[in-house]
């Protein structure tokens, strides 16, 4: 009878590790609809290069551990560096050539450990760190992010992120024997929309 007992006792202890461990995954698909720009200056104008035809389809994971009251946000968006429109001819062709675009054809967007403290509320800010990758040079960052949850059935995950041309080993373009010159300075800026799959 001690033996039953005590086997019991181990198969519930076992058991409730397991529901305590268990975690609730769900997955995000990045809609087309969502919005990626590089912005920058010169020592004339500014300027805004924009991801123009994305076809979305890229995955978020959201992954909550019940037990912390937590959730945790990673994953990956790809853009075609060629897809870049600056709305000028001739700042499009420079920045494709500035991010060496035939040479790179992808400018990636990596999410890592974006921690969501608040699972149940509808707006809540991320914090965690994110990984561009330009020019083929891959470079870290801590950032944070605004999650909105629509009645729709979409999300919205935005944010910026602050970047220099230096940190990816690209000089700034100098134009006009030099009389325009780029800041080294430019903003990554994302607005995400999100479909639940």
């Amino acid at each position: 009878m001690k033996k039953i007992f005590t086997s019991l006792l181990i198969l519930f202890i076992s058991f409730g590790f397991s529901l305590k461990e268990k975690e609730d995954i769900t997955h995000w698909k990045v809609s087309k609809e969502s919005v990626v720009e590089i912005l920058g200056k010169t020592n004339v104008n500014q300027f805004e290069c924009a991801a123009l035809g994305y076809q979305g389809n890229d995955i978020l994971i959201e992954t909550l551990s019940p037990e912390k009251h937590i959730a945790h946000w990673s994953g990956e968006i790809v853009l075609n560096s060629t897809n870049f429109n600056c709305y000028n001819k001739l700042m499009t062709k420079d920045f494709h050539e500035t991010v060496r675009a035939e040479e790179h054809p992808e400018i990636r967007v990596r999410f890592l450990d974006l921690v969501r403290t608040n699972p149940n509320t509808p707006s809540e800010s991320l914090k965690g760190n994110v990984e561009i990758t330009l020019a083929g040079v891959c470079r870290r960052f801590p950032i944070s992010c605004q999650l909105q949850i629509k009645q729709n059935g979409k999300t919205t995950l935005s944010g910026k992120q602050t970047v220099t041309f230096s940190d990816f080993s690209i000089n700034p373009p100098v134009k006009f024997f030099g009389t325009v010159k780029v800041q080294n300075e430019i903003q990554v800026q994302f607005g995400l929309v999100l479909e639940q799959i």
